[in-house]
């Protein structure tokens, strides 16, 4: 009798270990993350260091992430969730403007990196049930769908203005404004606002109370009329604080 019941036992098939399920979860959302630290890059133009370095990252790690690393789905999943909340005040700040497409798609593109990083490597570590795997990959992909097609509806509804006869044009490109130095005489002139970035700015002149949102790949123009002197340009954006200029106001 023993040696059947010890037969019984040798014969049960073993439960598969659900890790192999999340560390797959994992490499998904590293391959999103390559992805967008790839096309953020590429919208800017430049070379992004902390967005460069959490791209690297991730693609070193992809190939690793088959079968059983748990300890570097759960690695993956800590750095994930520290760059992303050490960036979040950019992060939420494109969210919260969808009229700004580019910027908008990328972040969402992140966020669904990130969360399926951090799902994964957390489920992996605690070894959890996978019954919940598929429908959270279905529903990052329809956040990420539904999302990304609302938010070009937005821009496409989004108008840009036009330049008029003797306004002086101010380009936003590469988080630079151009001129940096804008000379006007004081009586009141038209400034023109063309923003060639995927992101949004503001033309913000804070002594003269002018705060102008000047969405993606979108212009705006504004009259301003100030007494002589110099006045300084911002952008308030989070992240944008290199982005300086100066107003020149002559008598």
């Amino acid at each position: 009798m023993a040696t059947t019941m010890l037969e019984r036992a040798e014969k049960k098939p073993a439960v598969p270990s659900p890790v192999p399920a999340w560390i797959s979860l994992v490499r998904a959302g590293a391959v999103v993350m390559v992805v967008f630290a790839i096309a953020l890059q590429s919208m800017a133009r430049t070379i992004i260091p902390p967005v460069l370095v959490i791209g690297l990252v991730f693609l070193a790690a992809t190939p690793f992430l088959k079968g059983e690393r748990r300890g570097l789905g759960a690695g993956l999943a800590v750095f994930g969730a520290v760059a992303y909340l050490a960036n979040l005040p950019i992060i939420l700040d494109d969210l919260a403007h969808p009229e700004s497409a580019p910027a908008f798609v990328l972040q969402l593109l992140s966020t669904v990196g990130v969360g399926l990083v951090v799902i994964g490597g957390v489920a992996a570590w605690l070894r959890r049930p996978t019954r919940l795997l598929q429908p959270l990959a279905i529903a990052a992909a329809g956040v990420f769908l539904v999302g990304t097609f609302a938010s070009l509806g937005m821009a496409a509804n989004t108008d840009s203005a036009a330049a008029l006869p003797g306004d002086v044009q101010v380009t936003a490109e590469q988080l630079m404004w151009a001129p940096e130095d804008i000379a006007i005489d004081g009586a009141s002139t038209g400034i023109w606002i063309d923003n060639k970035d995927g992101i949004r700015h503001t033309f913000t002149i804070p002594e003269l109370g002018i705060d102008i949102e000047v969405p993606a790949l979108k212009a705006r123009r504004v009259d301003i009329a100030a007494a002589p002197g110099s006045y300084r340009i911002v952008c308030s954006v989070p992240g944008h604080e290199q982005m300086t200029g100066t107003l020149i106001v002559s008598s």
